[in-house]
């Protein structure tokens, strides 16, 4: 069983941009990813009892036995105490924010995501300095949807 994990969509542009912010402010490597719409996301998201619905409306933080949803304060704060500083303590500063107005905010970018940032039609595959923390690594390589992988993280 993978310890932490985020289930994103990915084919949206602006989660794969995340991903990759995460990825590559997580020296330690301690979170790993999973795109929804992959087969090797089924188990996860059958164990904490979440539909892709579910993870298309908000990516998912999975870490041992517990999980939460973003836009909630869990998530995002679970996801940021992971990271290098300072993102640990900016992700706990926006606890100072009402659940009602992040919820509004992250709800608002979620329904838009796509016209706002695109889409493509098959997940997209990370550079090959994140590709081996991802769960699903094997079926973004036969999707056929690499791009620049061999590029260097920034």
């Amino acid at each position: 069983m993978v310890e932490k994990l985020v289930i994103y969509d990915g084919v949206c542009n602006l989660c794969n941009a995340g991903i990759q912010f995460v990825g590559r402010r997580d020296s330690a490597r301690r979170i790993m990813f999973c795109s929804l719409q992959s087969l090797s996301a089924q188990p996860h998201m059958e164990r904490i009892g979440v539909t892709q619905e579910d993870v298309l409306r908000r990516f998912v933080f999975i870490e041992g036995s517990h999980w939460s949803a973003a836009s909630t304060a869990a998530a995002r704060v679970s996801v940021a105490q992971q990271l290098d500083p300072p993102w640990p303590w900016l992700g706990s500063a926006v606890m100072a924010f009402p659940e009602p107005v992040r919820d509004a905010v992250y709800d608002f970018v979620a329904k838009h995501r796509y016209s706002l940032f695109g889409r493509t039609k098959k997940c997209q595959v990370p550079d090959l300095s994140l590709l081996e923390r991802f769960v699903d690594k094997e079926e973004l390589l036969s999707s056929g949807e690499q791009k620049e992988a061999g590029r260097k993280a920034d």
